[in-house]
């Protein structure tokens, strides 16, 4: 499937979740399979038990999601906070995702990854990149939510102006 994103994608062809998905792949890390995802363990494991829910549609970026697709992921999603609850008995659980080159996605597949957070971790506060910015301690008034900049006021009015327009 072509996306629309109008953002540079990674390219791999054929698709790593897909190959998975039809059953041309190794299924060891299959947890969960749906009418519409797919719940698989990280093979990078940032964090013991992080997933990641997949469409079963080749569906590039959140962009390229329908309602039933994004719906279904959250429903997958929650499940496996519940199961994290259950396992590992986390400090939190944290959603993430990447759409793009520049946002860090390397599959061309849309996935969410849900990671249950342990105290232990030395992860930060989410992400690698969230991390890096954590341990800045002089932040740059754009990385300092307690500091309301004119240009975050006008990225709100911007933003209002696109919603309404949707």
């Amino acid at each position: 499937m072509e996306s629309d994103a109008p953002f540079r994608m990674p390219v791999m062809d054929p698709c790593y979740f897909c190959e998975i998905i039809n059953g041309t792949s190794d299924q060891w890390n299959v947890i969960e399979r749906t009418a519409l995802t797919i719940t698989l363990l990280n093979a990078r494991q940032f964090e013991i038990g992080q997933c990641m829910v997949v469409p079963n549609k080749h569906t590039p970026t959140l962009l390229d999601l329908n309602e039933d697709e994004g719906a279904a992921v959250m429903v997958a999603a929650k499940k496996a906070a519940r199961a994290f609850v259950k396992a590992f008995a986390p400090d939190g659980v944290l959603l993430y995702q990447n759409n793009g080159v520049g946002s860090g996605q390397e599959v061309p597949h849309f996935h969410l990854h849900v990671v249950p957070r342990q105290p232990s971790s030395d992860w930060g506060f989410g992400p690698p990149h969230i991390a890096r910015l954590e341990r800045n301690e002089s932040r740059p008034p754009h990385l300092d939510p307690s500091v309301v900049t004119d240009a975050k006021r006008e990225a709100t009015r911007t933003l209002r102006t696109c919603f309404s327009a949707l």
